[in-house]
């Protein structure tokens, strides 16, 4: 497994705060600084504390860098370890602060006096109240002979049907297994991720590229909460004639943001903290099966509408990883049937993909968080299976289990395979055609959203490019095509033309001769093309003036 970039040590480095009574409630402050001033970073040389993976993407999506990429002034840092009886939990460079944890009063008082310290503020532990921790419902008991799946997707199994019902399978066909997409699960743990056989082919190929614990420090994820480890297996999980994950072939980063014996108000930093290194190292794909909304005290809640996309830290940072080109996945949570009843914090965010559970026949998962956004927003955005899921088990088997946490990483996977079909497009064009494709997209509601995305008709409407030359512009769609496809040809001028349809040896296996250009727009469809062979052709239209070429592609049926 590689360690992370040593690049990155600064953006990296968390101190383990090892406490003897981990159940009580520690003193841990958000120390708030008031500049950057005297920094040793350039914006003008990024090399200094962002990856090579990282700068590219800023140059090819144009993402402009900003005060906030500069990690946190050091000597600011140092300044406030030096005053004693304190330690680094984790830093934040996009909110300019640190997390520390001390259990001197007058240190914080001191701290505070500090001329470069803004706000020193309480982040102290608190045990949750009615939020699901993990938008996680109890498992089911049944097994995989009880799962009816189709004959014609053995290789899935019983786990067909959470991939089938998004056309997720028709990706797959196609080749597009999530390949060079890199993924960050930010999750409690992944108990046995490293010994089960569900994940041989991820780790046989190293594509557990580095792991990080922003909870206890270091990199030890392997010995806590099982609920990373099931969720994982819903993207890279391989269990042969039982499981196949979303994007099997996918790169993964595991980062543990979440304490599973007890809630933290400091998660939320912890993962403000994890997302800072996802857009350091050039991370693709989050996907946090996490939510933050009422704790026991009072003090820690957040309120119903705080849920307005712009007033947490946690959903501020998510949406902050989506202005700097990551595709931010979340579940929506699992208060549906309690008195928070809502979504829960960062899947508020504007930019944030919030994705709730349906069973399936595609019916509201009764767990399942409401929306909409407290500013209006449709929440959530799109829904998945969270209902039966089938998931690996600790034994090496499968079992099946609920929860708005399985449907983000069946939705987050699937993601990461249309992005390898289209690694030119941006993140929010990938959100967005995911969005378009869903089938409530011109009707949606406050339990599904837009509903169940399609994304062989997200790859569809990706795939589609205007072509043009001279007068005429040319849509061939969809592209790739099964047995059909349509021409749209916008002109002008009215003229006629013959339209060709080339194979790669050059014979023309569809011939159209004088047919008439309208102007503005004319409309051919092409059909009865199921008996032609797979593989790649070209659409020629020949004018007295020019000739204009489109390649597609013929799949099966």
């Amino acid at each position: 497994m590689k360690k992370l970039l040593p690049i990155l040590l600064l953006t990296l480095s968390i101190i383990s705060c090892q406490l003897s009574m981990a159940q009580t409630a520690p003193n841990k402050y958000w120390v708030q600084f008031s500049d950057k001033n005297n920094s040793p970073f350039s914006l003008s040389h990024p090399a200094q504390f962002l990856s090579a993976e990282a700068i590219t993407r800023r140059a090819k999506f144009q993402i402009p860098y900003d005060e906030r990429d500069l990690p946190v002034n050091e000597s600011y840092v140092n300044e406030v370890l030096a005053l004693g009886n304190c330690a680094m939990v984790n830093r934040s460079k996009w909110f300019n602060a640190i997390t520390i944890y001390s259990e001197d009063s007058l240190l914080i008082e001191d701290i505070a006096q500090l001329p470069f310290v803004s706000e020193v503020r309480s982040v102290e532990v608190t045990v949750q109240g009615d939020k699901e921790k993990f938008a996680l419902q109890p498992f089911s008991e049944k097994s995989k002979d009880d799962v009816a799946y189709s004959e014609l997707a053995k290789s899935y199994g019983p786990s067909f049907r959470q991939t089938e019902m998004l056309n997720g399978h028709v990706l797959h066909e196609l080749g597009y297994t999530g390949k060079n997409i890199n993924i960050a699960v930010l999750d409690a743990g992944w108990w046995r991720a490293d010994i089960l056989p569900a994940f041989d082919k991820l780790r046989n190929e190293n594509r557990i590229v580095a792991v990080r614990d922003f909870v206890d420090g270091g990199e030890d994820v392997y010995d806590h909460s099982n609920h990373g480890t099931f969720v994982l297996s819903l993207m890279a999980g391989i269990i042969p004639d039982s499981l196949c994950g979303t994007a099997v072939d996918a790169n993964y980063w595991l980062f543990r943001t979440e304490e599973a014996a007890s809630e933290y108000v400091v998660e939320e930093d912890n993962w403000v903290a994890a997302a800072e290194v996802c857009d350091s190292l050039g991370i693709d794909v989050i996907n946090s099966s996490l939510g933050y909304s009422l704790f026991d005290d009072p003090d820690h809640n957040h309120s119903k509408t705080e849920m307005d996309g712009n007033t947490t830290r946690v959903t501020i940072a998510a949406d902050i990883a989506a202005e700097k080109g990551i595709l931010v996945v979340n579940s929506a949570g699992n208060s549906g049937n309690n008195r928070w009843h809502i979504i829960t914090a960062p899947s508020d965010g504007d930019s944030v993909l919030c994705v709730g559970a349906v069973d399936a026949n595609l019916s509201h998962a009764v767990f399942s968080s409401f929306g909409p956004s407290a500013d209006g927003d449709v929440k959530p955005n799109v829904c998945a299976m969270g209902y039966d899921c089938v998931i690996a088990d600790l034994d090496s088997t499968i079992r099946l289990g609920n929860g708005t946490s399985f449907s983000s990483p069946i939705t987050a996977g699937m993601a990461a395979c249309l992005w390898q079909a289209f690694p030119e497009k941006k993140n929010m064009q990938i959100f967005d055609a995911i969005e378009k494709s869903a089938h409530l997209f011109s009707n949606p509601n406050d339990s599904l959203g837009y509903g169940m995305p399609d994304f062989w008709q997200a790859f569809r409407s990706l795939q589609t490019e205007i072509h043009q030359s001279g007068n005429i512009q040319l849509e061939v769609w969809p592209n790739p095509f099964s047995t059909s496809f349509n021409i749209t040809i916008q002109t002008a001028n009215g003229c006629e033309a013959e339209i060709e349809m080339v194979d790669a040896a050059g014979r023309i296996v569809y011939g159209k001769k004088s047919f008439v250009l309208n102007s503005p727009v004319s409309i051919l469809r092409v059909d009865e093309l199921s008996t032609l062979s797979i593989g790649r052709y070209v659409i020629r239209i020949v004018t007295d003036e020019e000739v204009l070429e489109v390649p597609l592609m013929k799949l099966g049926l």
